[in-house]
């Protein structure tokens, strides 16, 4: 009698060693390509803030020597910011929901916090360049 054949690919139930090195390669792949697209954490942070659509101030985080409490006057409800030489966050808010305090920190170019009910937007500009780059809507 002669050697038994092998089985057909689609007959054989353990996966063979070059389909764990695909897999491999796509994973490494995947986070190349992910850290790669992240913007890089510039030095010199400007956060922006825009009340009703009005600018009200841009403030430069590597200014700053310690954190800044900076409460919006003329929001329909109360809100103050907190600012440090590392990012931005919303520290309190009466706003319905809560969404901007839960947010928590933005520390790099391009980060935004956004408030619907304040009509606010706090966005984070930097040195690293890739703060306008492209805009991607995720969820």
């Amino acid at each position: 009698m002669g050697t038994p054949a092998r089985p057909p690919a689609a007959e054989r139930t353990r996966p063979a060693w070059g389909d764990g090195a695909a897999v491999l390669l796509v994973v490494l792949a995947a986070a190349a390509l992910f850290f790669s697209l992240l913007p890089p954490q510039g030095n010199f942070l400007t956060a922006q803030v825009v009340l009703n659509g009005e600018v009200l101030g841009e403030y430069p985080l590597d200014a700053l020597e310690e954190p800044v409490l900076l409460p919006l006057d003329g929001a329909p409800w109360p809100i103050t910011l907190e600012l440090t030489p590392e990012g931005v966050r919303v520290l309190e808010s009466a706003c319905p929901g809560q969404d901007c305090v839960h947010g928590g920190w933005v520390r790099r170019a391009g980060g935004r916090i956004i408030c619907l009910p304040n009509r606010l937007v706090v966005s984070l500009r930097g040195s690293g360049g890739a703060s306008e780059e492209f805009d991607a809507v995720t969820g």
